[in-house]
């Protein structure tokens, strides 16, 4: 065999890197499906500000920070400021003009991936960054000129890169500082697009998105809040929230928990019982924290609630949607019916660039293995409501059954023969009435109640029976009286529904008794 032949090694000159022109759609809208996704984007940018200042000792807490989303429908602008700690002048070109190279990486801030702040730059005309942080003389600001920019990313100019766009669309300039606070940072869209419903100048939508999705106070009307507080106060960022105000409200956007959720206008269920949860990870470190509420478990939550799903959050910012740990329950139609959620607190698992699912490794899998069991007391306890309801069900059916016998009793137009199969049939309905009180999955209270309520009927059976009904066609004949009851009886009998025969028996009975 020949010996291969010696690749001769030679030195390359150092290559110049060329970055082309669609790594700037990759970062801004592509990533971005959702363009309500943005304002999670610059909430979080703002969070981490906050705590930044905090740190610093330029607010005294968290409690201090205030995020403040002001929408002009008029002149179709957004401002989205923050009293972070902000940008320093001496940094703030070359923070502005980076791309993927976020200082945060390695931290615990919510973001470190530096593409964030051009989230909204395919869905504007500009966007238009200022800040200053303690000590600046000057406001600066960088304006990025969004239809140059799609301009740019429209030709066929394969020579055009990410360098020479930045330089044709933003614009750099000093701003005086009288109208601005002595900190902060501020981004504002200037002629959002019109995209479903106006969603991005939509006020409604853009604070239950927040409300949903960013690190907002539970409401004064949620029960819970102070047990989900404690259960996070010893875990970081994972516990704290920020009040986010929507054009100069004085009360800041809250999460959608309240203490019930209705499935309509008229079947509500209240919550009853939060379980708290932990997760050890890999190396034995605790590896997220979280809660599970129950409720009667009706069915599914609707969409609207804003809370059904076990939802997972980093740094109290939601990652994905309510189906994201759809997998861990047996049926996954179970995860529409569930409400909690969970806060990774292992820095190994990381939001994908678009954080809508988390980067895929061994500690997310044994995040997602020890919520399997969360999953299955889930189905459990919804399947136990199912049966439950069935059993209930079944109560009142015979409850209703009952009282229509009752009602047919009291209107004394049957035979006796007649009359003896229905008292018959009532004590038969009695008994399955007792019978379904005795399940053994019903709690005390609900038995209880249920009892109640079968002493109840068992009352009014008892006063019918020692009551004396007289004959409502005694001034008839005795032979034509017989044929008439005969006939009520067959109607009886024969009709499905016993309140429209007794209905038909009593127009019947009006009309002979005015013969």
């Amino acid at each position: 065999m020949n010996q291969a032949e010696k690749v001769e090694e030679r030195q390359f000159d150092e290559p110049e890197v060329f970055v082309g022109k669609d790594v700037l759609e990759l970062l801004s809208s592509s990533m971005y499906v959702n363009p309500l996704a943005i304002y999670r984007e610059y909430v979080q940018n703002a969070t981490d500000a906050i705590d930044d200042a905090v740190a610093q000792g330029l607010l005294h807490s968290v409690a201090d920070g205030r995020i403040e989303v002001n929408l002009d429908h008029i002149d179709r602008r957004v401002v989205i400021r923050d009293n972070g700690v902000g940008l320093s002048n001496a940094d703030f070109a070359l923070r502005m003009m980076s791309f993927g190279a976020s200082r945060k990486r390695g931290t615990d801030a919510r973001g470190f991936r530096g593409v964030g702040r051009l989230s909204a730059l395919g869905y504007v005309q500009q966007l238009i960054f200022r800040t200053r942080s303690k000590g600046d003389a000057k406001v600066l600001e960088a304006r990025w000129d969004g239809r140059i920019v799609k301009k740019l990313l429209a030709s066929t100019d394969d020579e055009t890169d990410l360098q020479s766009i930045v330089r044709e669309a933003v614009s750099l300039k000093q701003l005086e500082p009288d109208d601005y606070p002595a900190h902060f940072f501020e981004v504002e869209l200037v002629k959002p697009r019109r995209i479903a419903n106006d969603r991005l100048l939509n006020e409604v939508e853009i604070e239950t998105f927040i409300g949903q999705v960013c690190p907002c106070p539970f409401s004064p009307e949620f029960s819970y809040r102070k047990e989900i507080a404690d259960l996070l106060a010893s875990h970081g960022r994972a516990g704290r929230t920020y009040h986010i105000h929507i054009n100069g409200s004085e009360t800041p956007v809250y999460r959608p928990h309240r203490d019930e959720v209705a499935f309509s206008d008229f079947k509500k269920s209240a919550f009853h019982s939060l379980k708290p949860f932990s997760i050890e990870g890999i190396d034995g470190e605790m590896a997220a924290v979280g809660w599970l509420i129950h409720h009667d478990y009706q069915g599914a939550i609707p969409v609207s609630q804003g809370v059904r799903g076990l939802r997972a959050r980093v740094g109290n910012i939601q990652i994905g949607h309510d189906r994201l740990f759809a997998e861990i329950f047996p049926e996954d139609r179970f995860c529409s019916w569930s409400v909690g959620e969970v806060h990774i607190l292992d820095p190994r698992v990381l939001p994908n660039g678009r954080r809508d699912e988390f980067e895929s490794n061994a500690h997310l899998d044994n995040i997602v293995a020890h919520l399997r069991p969360i999953g299955a007391e889930v189905a459990r306890e919804c399947r136990v409501s199912s049966q439950k309801r069935n059993r209930i069900k079944l109560f009142e059916l015979a409850a209703d059954k009952v009282y229509e016998r009752l009602d047919v009793l009291k209107q004394g137009a049957v035979s006796e023969r007649y009359a003896k199969t229905i008292k018959a049939e009532t004590g038969t309905l009695l008994s399955e009435m007792r019978k379904a009180t005795e399940f053994d999955l019903f709690e005390e209270q609900e038995r209880g109640a249920l009892r109640q309520q079968l002493r109840k009927i068992e009352k009014a059976v008892d006063r019918q029976a020692t009551r004396t009904v007289g004959d409502i066609l005694e001034g008839m004949p005795k032979q034509k009286r017989a044929a008439y009851k005969e006939v009520i009886d067959l109607i009886y009998d024969c009709s499905v529904n016993q309140v429209a025969a007794k209905s038909l028996i009593d127009r019947m009975l009006d009309r002979l008794s005015r013969s």
